[in-house]
């Protein structure tokens, strides 16, 4: 049996057509059973998030916020058919239905910017085999801000031909023949960072196209160092904030009102804020092992007891999934390479489990949940694990007054109206 979630704005029409519906059984026609949720958008308590203040204005849409759902109980592919059929629909794969849903004004708008905001702090790529497709690059170069990209000598002269020659640091090696995938290449940014006086850094991987706000149920693109920024001074207000990171565009649908501003203890993957001073204080290694090193240096600072990590919510990178852009660790440590059967993926998928299992033990839990394809994949209950609190330097107060920046959302030049 499954369930059929259908959005509406129009819950009598709706009901309406739910109602004269007939199924053809054995004996006699029987209707469908459905549920009325009236409440399924109304959203998370914002208020609860302490620590969000003097930030960017988050709002849930009032247009998602009016929907009703309702859920249809399919005991059988025929009144799956049925109730799919009679909205005009295929079924298809499909479990939901949008029906008489007005569109969310905020939509038409996007950000403009009252004036140019600069990171604080050091932006570095690192990239292999990608100077034809540039996800990252170009994107950081559409926000017109300084940033640094790291590649091998064997691919200098290739991305040097695509890319500003001051923003290339050249590796002192080619790490990846080390068979180590990015560890080597992220320990050299760690200490360039350092050595440059920096006590922090950004780390980012080069399969990022875009980054964006989330906020009114939209997901509109920034195309500023403000984007940077923000997460920057957020993290400078804490004593204990190890690392900072933004969640992906792809985990963060439009009818989400589900999500706070921003989680506390839990995962941070491929766009890192790093807080070196404090890390080298407190850990014995910087990045270490081969695989999943993102998942591993997270929970070594949650290990420790006191530091935290935050990965915001309503700031999001538009990450590539993992094995689908050619270049990277793709073609090496996963093993992907030429052989794009399922099984070369899966092997490479399931060592970097067994990696992480044989460091981590039983927080490390199996799963095949997160892809169609039944792909090998791990879960960590991070938030259940960890509970330490955020500590605010001394002198900074909670003001609870809102933040944008220099971001003003406004109506698209582009529309007609």
């Amino acid at each position: 049996m499954s369930t059929i979630k259908i959005h509406t704005h129009n819950r009598e029409s709706t009901e309406s057509l739910l109602k004269d519906i007939q199924v053809e059984g054995t004996f006699w026609n029987y209707g469908v059973n459905y549920k009325v949720v009236d409440d399924a958008f109304a959203g998370a308590d914002l208020d609860t998030n302490e620590h969000y203040f003097n930030l960017p204005e988050f709002k849930w849409s009032p247009n998602i916020q009016s929907r009703t759902c309702i859920r249809v109980e399919a005991s059988t592919q025929q009144v799956r058919d049925a109730v799919f059929s009679k909205f005009g629909k295929k079924s298809g794969g499909l479990n939901y239905i949008h029906h008489e849903l007005e569109p969310n004004p905020a939509t038409e708008y996007e950000y403009e910017y009252e004036y140019k905001v600069e990171p604080k702090y050091p932006i570095y790529v690192i990239t292999k085999g990608r100077w034809e497709k540039r996800y990252t690059i170009d994107t950081l170069e559409d926000m017109g801000i300084d940033f640094y990209i790291c590649v091998e000598p064997d691919e200098y002269d290739k991305y040097a031909e695509v890319v500003d020659v001051n923003k290339i640091i050249k590796l002192p090696e080619n790490f990846s023949k080390r068979g180590q995938g990015g560890i080597p290449v992220r320990n050299f940014v760690w200490e360039h960072s350092v050595k440059n006086g920096y006590k922090k850094h950004w780390i980012i991987d080069d399969n990022i196209e875009g980054f964006f706000r989330w906020h009114l149920n939209t997901q509109k693109r920034v195309r500023d160092g403000v984007f940077f920024r923000i997460m920057e001074d957020f993290s400078d207000r804490y004593s204990n904030l190890g690392l900072v990171a933004c969640q992906y565009f792809s985990f963060i649908p439009a009818i989400d009102t589900s999500r706070l501003q921003f989680l506390v203890n839990t995962r941070t993957y491929s766009c890192i804020l790093i807080n070196t001073e404090l890390l080298d204080k407190r850990l014995d290694e910087r990045w270490r092992g081969r695989y999943n090193e993102d998942t591993d240096l997270t929970l070594r600072v949650l290990s420790t007891g006191d530091l935290c990590t935050v990965n915001f919510n309503n700031l999001l990178s538009g990450k590539k999934t993992t094995g689908s852009v050619k270049g990277g660790n793709t073609d090496t440590i996963y093993e992907f390479g030429d052989d794009k059967t399922e099984n070369a993926k899966f092997t490479g998928l399931q060592k970097k489990f067994d990696e992480l299992k044989e460091n981590w033990g039983d927080i490390v839990k199996l799963t095949h949940a997160r892809h169609a394809d039944g792909r090998p994949h791990h879960i960590i209950s991070y938030t259940r694990l960890f509970k330490q609190e955020l500590v605010l330097k001394d002198g900074v107060s909670k003001e609870p007054k809102v933040n944008n920046y220099n971001m003003i959302f406004k109506k698209s030049v582009n529309d007609t109206e």
